[in-house]
């Protein structure tokens, strides 16, 4: 009887010993797959910056152009009409 429950307890120490090192062999087998993850997040994270300060530049090149194209056209109708108004004649009273 005691050389039973001597087999028992050493085959129980055994499992415990076998499941600690497969949990610590799975624990580093997580990790490794693990670390290519992260690093494919920080990856999209910096690309999500670069497009949302690409979008930003947009942006403001768009009110810039705006504010340009009714400068611009602001001065070409004053062009046309200085150039109307000498192309006409004139009349005298």
């Amino acid at each position: 009887m005691t050389f039973f429950l001597i087999t028992v307890f050493l085959v129980l120490i055994g499992l415990i010993v076998y499941l600690q090192y497969k949990m610590f062999s799975e624990r580093n087998a997580f990790a490794s797959k693990l670390e290519p993850l992260e690093q494919l997040i920080i990856q999209l994270n910096e690309d999500c910056k670069n497009q949302s300060l690409q979008i930003q530049l947009s942006d403001d090149l768009k009110v810039k152009m705006r504010d340009v194209n009714a400068a611009l056209s602001r001065n070409i109708f004053e062009l046309n009409y200085q150039l109307f108004e000498e192309s006409t004649p004139k009349k005298e009273k």
